[in-house]
Parts: C-alpha cells; sequence; structure tokens
C-alpha cells in the first residue's frame, strides 16, 4: 500500500498538466494557470509551497513567499527576477480570486491582470473536463484527472472539507476509503477519540509517533473516559476484545469500523488474535468465524461439481440462505469473504436454470431469448466474472465446477431444441429484415461478437448516460462466424454470394468474384458512399457511415472464460464511442454484430466428427465435401444452400478444451441484437460549428452551443493534433459568444484541403467540417 498524501498526488497531477504536450509536435507550456475564483484552494498554499518550488501566487508583493502581482509573475515566466525557476521547470501560477472565464474575456478583463491573458495561449490551464475550475470536491470524486472518491455533496460536508483541508493534505491517499462525509472531515480538524482510537488499534506504533507528547496525553485521557482503556499501557488486542463485545460505548467503535474497515485495515489482525468466541458468536463480529465459513462454503461447493444439475441448483439455495448475510458483515468490504460474494450471482444462475422453455418454432424461441433467456447468459457471465476478481484459484475450481454443473445442462437443451427448429423448417434461417439503408445522419456500429446479454448490459450503460436506445433482434448465418455473418449484417449484403465449401465461409463479391477481404469489404461500402471511419475518426455526420468498436471477439478466443472480467470494460469503451459520434452530430447510431458466442469453463463437450467428410472444420462448425454425410444435423450455409455445413449436437465442439466458440446453432450465437441510439432530447442543442470564413490565413469560425471549454483546431487528419496547421499548434479557445479568429502558421499551406475540428474540454472531437485553407 502506497504512502503517496493527497497534497503529494496533487502536486504531481499540476506538473502532469506542464508535461502534457506532444514532444516533438507542440512545445511546452510557459506555464501552468491554476485558477480558483472562490479562493478553495487558499488554505493549501502553505502545504504546496515547501513540496511545489515551482509554485508562485497571485497576490501582493512577497517575493520571499513567492506572491506578487501580475507583472511580477511575467517577470518569473520571462526568468528576468530572482526566484525564478530554471528554463527546464515549468512554474505554477495560482490565482485566487480570478476565473478562467475573466482571462478569456480579454477586452473585459481587469487592468491588474491583462499581464496575464497572453499567458493562457502559450501556457496550459488546469481545468476540469468540463471546462470548469478544479475545486477540491471536485478532486476528490472525479475520474478523470482526480482521486475517484466516494464524497457525500451535502453542504455541510463541503463545508467541512474547507475547513479541512489542511489536514487533508497530510493523509495517505490510499486511507481515503469508504464514503466520505462531513464526520470525516470534522474529525481530521477536531478528531473524535472514536476515529483515533480505531487508528491507533490499526497502528498503534505509527499511531503513537506522529503525535505530539500533549496531543498523546490528550487521546488517552479521552479514552479511559469514553471507553474505559488507557493506550498507555493497555495493548490493541485488550481493545479488540472489547471492540468485538461493543459494549459500554464500543457500538459507536463498531459502527465507524463497519463503515469502512479498509481506513482501519489492522483491525482485523487484532480481532483475529483476540478470539475467544463461543458457539453463539456468529461472523459478523469475528474475522475467524468468518474464514472459518468461507472454507466450508469452499468444500460445499466442490463437493457439488460433479452432482447432477437438479442438486446442484438445490443445493445451492440453500448456501446462498445461509451464506448471504455474510455480504453485509465487514470483512466482505475488506475482500475475505470472496465466495460468499461469488454466491450471489451463482445461486441467481442456478435459479435462472430450473427450467428450459421451449418454443413452437425458432422465431417464438429466439424472442424468448431476447425477452428473458439472455439472463442466463448474464448471470453465468457475472458469477465468472466475480470469480475472476476475487478468488483464488483453488476458489474459482470450486465455483466454475458448480457453474458448469448447472450451466452446461442449459446450454445443451436450448441449444439442441434450437437445432431442430431450423432443421425441421429446411435447414435453414432467413434473415428478419433487408439490409439497412442509408439515411441522412445515421452511421453503422459493427461490433465483433456482441452477445445480447452484453447488448443489455450496453442499454443500460446508454441509459445512464443520457442516450436513448431501442433494442431489437436479428439471426446471424449458418454458420454463426464473421466471415459469412458480417457481410450479412452489413449495407452491403446484396453485393455478395458464396462460393464453395472450400471457402472457408467467406463469400464473394458478385462483381468479380473475388474473396471479400477486409479492404474489399471497406471499398464497397464507399462505393455506395457509405463512410468508412476508422479508429476514433467521426466523419461527416450528414451523411452516412460505418464505424467498427469492441475486442469482445479477438480477447474471448484469447482469454477463454476470463473474458468475463473485461465485459464491463468493453461496454463503457463502446459507450463512450457512441457519446462522442452523437456529440460530434451523427443522428443515429445503429449497432450492430456478427454473432453472439458460447462461454463454458473447462471447455466444450468435445463432439466428433471426421475430417475426411470436411472441407474446412472450425470448433463450432464445419463445411462439409459434395455428398458428405454425418451422423448429426446438417444445415444449408447461408450464401449457397448447396453447401452443406454441419454444427455440433447442442453445446459441443469440435475440439477439446474450447471455452469460448461461436458458428455453431444456439441461442446465444444466432440471436444477435440491434440497438438504435439516439441522443436524449433536451433543452440546449450539442455544440456544432456554423461557419467557416476565410481571409487568407485568418479564419473566422462561428459555434452554436453553450459548453464550455470549447476549442477550434484546423488539422490535415482530425484525429491527429499533430497536423495541426495553427500558430505554435495549438487549439484556440472559442469565446462566450460562439466566436474565434485562427492563422494558419504556414502562409504556403493556403489551397490544401484539411479539417476545421472543435474540441470540447478535454480535447475530445465533437464536430468536423471539411475546408480548402484560404478559402
Amino acid at each position: 500500500m502506497t504512502n503517496e498524501t493527497f497534497a503529494q498526488r496533487l502536486v504531481a497531477t499540476l506538473r502532469s498538466v506542464a508535461g502534457a504536450y506532444a514532444i516533438g509536435d507542440q512545445v511546452a507550456p510557459c506555464a501552468v494557470l491554476w485558477t480558483d475564483p472562490d479562493h478553495l484552494w487558499a488554505a493549501a498554499m502553505s502545504t504546496l509551497q515547501p513540496l511545489l518550488p515551482e509554485l508562485f501566487q497571485l497576490g501582493s508583493y512577497a517575493p520571499q513567499n513567492r506572491t506578487g502581482p501580475a507583472l511580477w509573475l511575467r517577470c518569473i515566466d520571462a526568468r528576468l527576477v530572482d526566484g525564478a525557476p530554471s528554463k527546464d521547470t515549468t512554474p505554477i501560477f495560482y490565482l485566487p480570486g480570478i476565473s478562467h472565464k475573466q482571462l478569456r474575456a480579454a477586452d473585459d478583463c481587469p487592468t491588474e491582470l491583462t499581464a496575464l491573458v497572453e499567458l493562457q495561449y502559450r501556457g496550459a490551464v488546469w481545468l476540469h473536463t468540463n471546462g470548469k475550475e478544479w475545486t477540491p470536491y471536485a478532486f476528490l470524486v472525479s475520474k478523470h484527472g482526480g482521486l475517484d472518491l466516494d464524497v457525500a455533496k451535502d453542504q455541510a460536508t463541503l463545508d467541512a472539507l474547507a475547513g479541512a483541508l489542511p489536514s487533508l493534505l497530510t493523509v495517505p491517499v490510499a486511507e481515503l476509503q469508504g464514503r466520505l462525509s462531513a464526520d470525516y472531515f470534522n474529525e481530521l480538524v477536531a478528531p473524535d477519540t472514536t476515529g483515533l482510537l480505531l487508528r491507533w488499534m490499526s497502528d498503534d506504533v505509527a499511531f503513537k509517533q506522529q503525535r505530539a507528547s500533549a496531543e498523546w496525553k490528550a487521546f488517552c485521557q479521552q479514552c479511559k473516559t469514553d471507553f474505559v482503556i488507557d493506550p498507555a499501557t493497555d495493548s490493541p488486542l485488550k481493545a479488540a476484545t472489547k471492540l468485538a463485545a461493543r459494549a459500554n460505548g464500543w457500538d459507536r467503535v463498531w459502527q465507524r469500523f463497519v463503515e469502512a474497515p479498509a481506513n482501519y485495515p489492522g483491525v482485523v489482525e487484532w480481532l483475529k488474535r483476540a478470539a475467544t468466541y463461543s458457539l453463539f458468536d456468529s461472523a459478523d463480529v469475528w474475522p475467524n468465524i468468518n474464514e472459518r465459513e468461507e472454507k466450508a462454503l469452499q468444500q460445499a461447493l466442490e463437493g457439488l461439481t460433479d452432482q447432477p444439475q437438479d442438486v446442484t441448483i438445490r443445493k445451492l439455495a440453500e448456501l446462498e440462505q445461509q451464506h448471504a448475510v455474510r455480504r453485509s458483515y465487514p470483512w466482505q468490504k475488506l475482500g475475505l469473504s470472496p465466495l460468499a460474494t461469488v454466491l450471489a450471482p451463482l445461486a441467481q444462475l442456478a435459479t435462472l436454470c430450473q427450467t428450459s422453455p421451449g418454443a413452437p418454432n425458432p422465431h417464438d424461441y429466439a424472442q424468448f431469448y431476447v425477452d428473458a433467456g439472455w439472463r442466463v447468459d448474464g448471470a453465468a457471465v457475472a458469477a465468472m466474472g466475480a470469480a475472476a476478481a476475487f478468488c483464488t484459484p483453488a476458489q474459482q475450481r470450486a465455483v466454475l465446477g458448480c457453474l458448469r454443473a448447472v450451466y452446461l445442462p442449459w446450454l445443451e437443451t436450448t441449444a439442441r431444441h434450437l437445432q431442430k427448429l431450423v432443421h425441421d423448417q429446411g435447414q435453414a434461417i432467413d434473415k428478419r429484415a433487408k439490409p439497412i439503408e442509408p439515411a441522412k445522419g445515421r452511421l453503422i456500429l459493427f461490433a465483433d461478437g456482441l452477445r445480447m446479454d452484453v447488448a443489455h448490459l450496453l442499454a443500460t450503460q446508454l441509459a445512464t448516460s443520457d442516450m436513448q436506445s431501442t433494442l431489437d433482434w436479428e439471426w446471424s448465418t449458418i454458420p454463426a462466424v464473421t466471415a459469412s455473418a458480417k457481410p450479412a449484417a452489413s449495407p452491403i449484403a446484396d453485393c455478395v454470394v458464396g462460393g464453395g465449401a472450400d471457402d472457408i465461409f467467406s463469400t464473394r463479391l458478385k462483381s468479380g468474384g473475388k474473396i471479400l477481404t477486409q479492404d474489399r469489404f471497406v471499398s464497397a461500402l464507399k462505393s455506395r458512399d457509405w463512410q468508412f471511419l476508422e479508429g476514433n475518426e467521426i466523419g461527416d455526420p450528414t451523411g452516412t457511415g460505418w464505424t467498427e468498436a469492441g475486442t469482445l471477439d479477438k480477447r474471448g478466443h484469447r482469454e477463454g472464460w476470463k473474458l468475463s472480467r473485461i465485459i464491463e470494460t468493453e461496454v463503457r469503451d463502446m459507450v463512450s464511442r457512441i457519446e462522442m459520434l452523437l456529440k460530434a452530430g451523427w443522428q443515429e447510431i445503429v449497432v450492430v454484430t456478427d454473432h453472439g458466442w458460447l462461454l463454458l469453463p473447462d471447455g466444450l463437450p468435445k463432439v466428433e466428427l471426421k475430417a475426411f467428410l470436411t472441407e474446412t472444420q472450425w470448433t463450432r462448425c464445419a463445411a462439409l465435401k459434395a455428398d458428405a454425410r454425418t451422423d448429426g444435423m446438417m444445415f444449408k450455409w447461408h450464401w449457397n444452400p448447396t453447401v452443406m455445413m454441419a454444427s455440433p449436437p447442442g453445446a459441443g465442439s469440435y475440439r477439446a478444451g474450447i471455452e469460448y466458440s461461436h458458428g455453431g446453432i444456439s441461442l446465444q450465437e444466432m440471436v444477435t441484437p440491434v440497438l438504435h441510439v439516439r441522443a436524449a432530447t433536451s433543452g440546449g442543442g450539442a455544440a456544432r460549428l456554423l461557419d467557416v470564413r476565410w481571409t487568407g490565413a485568418k479564419c473566422r469560425v462561428s459555434v452554436s452551443g453553450n459548453s464550455p471549454g470549447l476549442r477550434i483546431d484546423v488539422r490535415r487528419n482530425q484525429s491527429a493534433p499533430n497536423t495541426s496547421l495553427l500558430t505554435d499548434q495549438h487549439a484556440r479557445e472559442v469565446s462566450p459568444d460562439g466566436k474565434v479568429t485562427v492563422f494558419l502558421e504556414d502562409d504556403s499551406d493556403i489551397g490544401i484541403h484539411a479539417e476545421i475540428v472543435l474540441l470540447d474540454a478535454s480535447g475530445q472531437v465533437i464536430h468536423v467540417l471539411p475546408t480548402t485553407l484560404g478559402q
């Protein structure tokens, strides 16, 4: 555990602002401007200045305190006065009572600040990603450039934080655990004995060393008064015994410990050593009992791995009833109850697997999966993810063995039923809809391997990010592999046909008969006026486009069941990409995929298929030779019904040890999501480029929207900041009235094609217009 304090993290953050530029493409900022209109950071200066020699403050002239007026700060920047840092060190100018808005409004800026206005263009301003000034509260809670802590936002907490800031700066970041409220911050200023007592119990030697003699004596006296214990003569072992008993005021100490046990890690060991429990004691007080119950739970799970599904389901329900309460004990927050934690999704999976509904036809069966069946897969993934995150290898084996015992029979039953339905209706399945038509402002986002349960998670995350989505579904192809299914999900589906069984499931272009490679796929899109957006490009939102995102399928093949631990990250990345595209002006994002997948720890059941019968054989599908016959069901290739495909019965695999696979016929592989996403309607409009007017090397740009921190750049490549054509390659900030004027670095660039790029406060591209420089 690192001992880095809040102050040290803040210092590192401020210095990182000075280093946040592309060496070789940009020049270093001349200074970092730290605006603080409400003086919220003023109390921190006495702590920060010894840690940050390059920190200077705007104020009355007192150079010995590194404080002075605006002209003096400019002299520091120019290295013209004593005390200025070396040229290799970027000064940081703290500007109390000054807002970034004041600096931007150059014409209305107070006279005493005019000397600083120019620095915002040659320097860097330390701002939150929302374009506002950093406050202590924002720095504590922000995931983007802050500490990502859980802090209450009531006024009492904000007031307490303001008073506690000097003390808070000295606290190690690792100790800022749990929900921080007014009580915590007040304790830092006027410490209550309860919190101090727990800190002493956690590390008694360090606690005493960190306190002055008078403070230590006062603490000991207060402990004797409030809790009948004297830290000067008693040990933490005695305190642990009293803590467990929770009598004579110790119930308050226990409650404080339970709220944030990670703040007092040493207490657990003392409780273990103090254990004198009887048969009537429970795991809520004694970590030893919790540890014993974790071992008993592991043994119980290990005993279920070879049991029939119904036995395992029943026993898991009993175990959940017995152990669920332990998730409310402090040991769970400390990571000491991993199996009790994993048991929640595992028991949910068992409950969902009690029945395996059928349907009279493929469409109705798919609709069951879209409406409810996907929850089984979601629970299985949640259980696998929890096992990967919290459990030891031995515990993982116990959990995954139980998961396999209840999940595999459900996979087998549902897959065999769908296979029979498809086989009986002609050995094929037709697409429900025609290829997506082009429409102004419509962008197709292709996510390889986006299974239905992951799509439901994506829809939930989109809603929390203020984006509206509707979830529909479509059939994949037979076989459900990218080579066959991706073109079928695309706007060029009518441009391709199937070849022979030896084409490795790939399609061919109708024009010319060549195999459809990725390059040819892109060319076919462009020939139909579909833009192809690579990486983080946003294209022209007034047209139509296709882009690709996500690595679910690639990582699934590589990581097997441990794919479960990165699914939430994949979904967050996809949400960010969709949000960027909608902000850029795209009206509708249609999320499509090629196929789903089966995921089973310890591998799908091995199924034999003689190699001499096949032209191509993968784990979940095989292209059969002409006139070849097998004992299993055969199906028609989506692209050429004269070519027959074999699919392993149920959830089988033609290769052993395969945990992740697709290509066969199952609900998971064949029933694919289609999401239509739009930005939620609101009163204000998104920021957009309205007008671009060139006069030689000067360009006037008009912008709509009132988002703070908007900037304009002119680039050869919209996604590459180092291709900026502006003077010193620095984007220029948009004024409050939505206007900005920029200048080219080199007049000789006039006449070339480039792009006007609108950036938000975090530097993300949100709108682009093509332009010809100077015209």
